[in-house]
């Protein structure tokens, strides 16, 4: 079909609308209008129900139920049979998504974890280049932990297994760059078979 550049795409009442969304605001916006919600928070349970309750109370004001809004849980993915190596890999590419969760509001943290979060942010640069915004050594555990899907296929199995009998039911899955193709055919050969079983 022909079209010319400057014509509006016709919208389709039919199609779905995600939103990517990490904040309290923005939760209770897509759960009183969006099909969807992307969230930016990442894997830690705590913080997921915490998510949820937000996406709650925006469907119960919009006279909408929860189960009309599907939830993805982001975040980074890296798969190695070194699983302390995998976890380093993803250290400098979770910084930036975890910067973006707490640039305004340290809600979600929890408090034993709070001093390494504002170290973490304190650290930031945002004017370096992605790769180089933080000292890896400011990227603690718990950020990997929260942002990532890090570690061996087994290791990675089990957290999934997790968050699936949590009650997570899609993930949205991005690859660290650096090992981008060996952690997807890792992913795909060693972690999702046990899924199909």
């Amino acid at each position: 079909m022909n079209r010319q550049l400057n014509q509006p795409v016709p919208f389709s009442p039919s199609a779905s609308i995600y939103v990517s969304a990490e904040g309290p605001k923005g939760l209770q916006l897509a759960g009183r209008s969006a099909d969807g919600v992307i969230l930016g928070t990442g894997f830690d349970l705590r913080v997921y129900e915490w998510a949820k309750q937000k996406l709650r109370a925006g469907a119960a004001e919009a006279g909408r139920k929860e189960s009309d809004i599907a939830v993805l849980a982001a975040g980074m993915l890296c798969v190695r049979d070194d699983g302390d190596e995998a976890r380093k890999i993803v250290r400098n590419r979770i910084a930036n998504r975890a910067h973006h969760n707490f640039r305004f509001t340290y809600e979600t943290v929890p408090p034993e974890e709070l001093d390494g979060v504002k170290k973490f942010v304190a650290g930031f640069d945002v004017m370096k280049p992605m790769e180089d915004r933080v000292d890896p050594d400011l990227v603690n555990d718990y950020l990997v932990h929260r942002f990532s899907i890090a570690g061996t296929p087994r290791e990675c199995i089990e957290r999934i297994e997790e968050l699936k009998a949590a009650g997570v039911e899609h993930l949205m899955l991005t690859a660290a760059r650096k090992v981008y193709h060996e952690s997807v055919e890792a992913f795909a050969t060693k972690v999702i078979p046990h899924f199909q079983k």
